[in-house]
């Protein structure tokens, strides 16, 4: 199975998957890590964009850049974070990419856990407000 999880230092699970600075894709299979690759986020407007500045209102996914999000995990069949917005969920299943929120903080535990069935995931971290 191979997950790919929104970080900031390739060691932590990270929140806003727009803002994060890469992502560790991970490759596990019967509890073990196969393969790991940092990936860096050069995929979402947010994180190419300077200052950050969030842009509302740019149609199905073009300001928010989870078309090229997809595309570029499109390998992955899951995307482990703690939280996101419901266009980026929206999104990302129309590419057959899960996501799944959780609390968990090391990336390489939560990706085991997810594997083994284990992870702990709490759909409230969807953030409704954008």
């Amino acid at each position: 199975m191979k997950l790919a999880i929104a970080t900031d230092d390739y060691k932590v699970v990270t929140g806003h998957v727009g803002r994060c600075k890469g992502f560790l894709v991970i490759d596990v299979e019967d509890g073990e890590i196969k393969n790991v690759e940092e990936r860096p986020n050069t995929f979402t407007s947010h994180h190419r964009q300077e200052g950050g500045s969030h842009r509302h209102g740019n149609g199905h996914g073009a300001g928010h850049g989870h078309h090229r999000l997809a595309e570029g995990l499109s390998d992955c069949s899951h995307l482990i974070c703690c939280g996101c917005g419901w266009r980026l969920v929206d999104d990302l299943k129309q590419f057959n990419i899960e996501p799944v929120l959780t609390n968990e903080q090391d990336a390489r535990e939560a990706a085991i856990k997810f594997e083994k069935g284990e992870l702990d995931i709490f759909e409230d971290n969807v953030c409704t407000a954008h």
